[in-house]
């Protein structure tokens, strides 16, 4: 979820939430979804939130600095100061026994005064349009910008 400050506090087919390059690895060097935008299926694999009417929306662009105007594309938030939730549900996978990776890619093209992007790993059972900050999630990273 991406958010402006203050950001919100923080089992099954999993869900990824947001972000233009997201992949999972395990550690057996067996790579598992990797999630790329074209330009007529994006809105089909990815969800947007409804939960809040005020949310941002995505829009789907290379933005301004890129080397393929095609291959580059991803997802961007269009609107300053609101607050995204997007999300993909993948294919169940093992990793046991392994290591697990979870990447993500993001490229800011402005000043961000205060924000914030964060991966969550979600259980099966989230409700994909209903997400939120408050949302049972398995794993979350990223970071806040101040």
């Amino acid at each position: 979820m991406v958010a402006p400050c203050p950001v919100p506090p923080p089992a099954s087919t999993p869900v990824l939430p947001l972000y233009p390059q997201c992949l999972l690895r395990c550690g057996d060097g067996a790579w598992g979804p990797e999630y790329s935008f074209p330009a007529d299926a994006w809105t089909r694999r990815w969800v947007e939130s409804k939960h809040k009417p005020d949310y941002g929306r995505f829009v789907l662009t290379a933005g301004k600095f890129y080397g393929d105007a095609e291959k580059d594309k991803g997802i961007q938030t269009s609107q300053d100061a609101r607050f995204y939730a997007i999300s993909s549900r993948f294919e169940p996978f093992s990793n046991r026994d392994k290591t697990l990776v979870v990447q993500f890619t993001v490229k800011h093209e402005q000043n961000i005064d205060c924000g914030g992007g964060y991966v969550k790993l979600f259980p099966a059972s989230l409700n994909q349009e209903d997400m939120h900050g408050d949302s049972e999630y398995n794993i979350m990273f990223g970071g806040t910008l101040r």
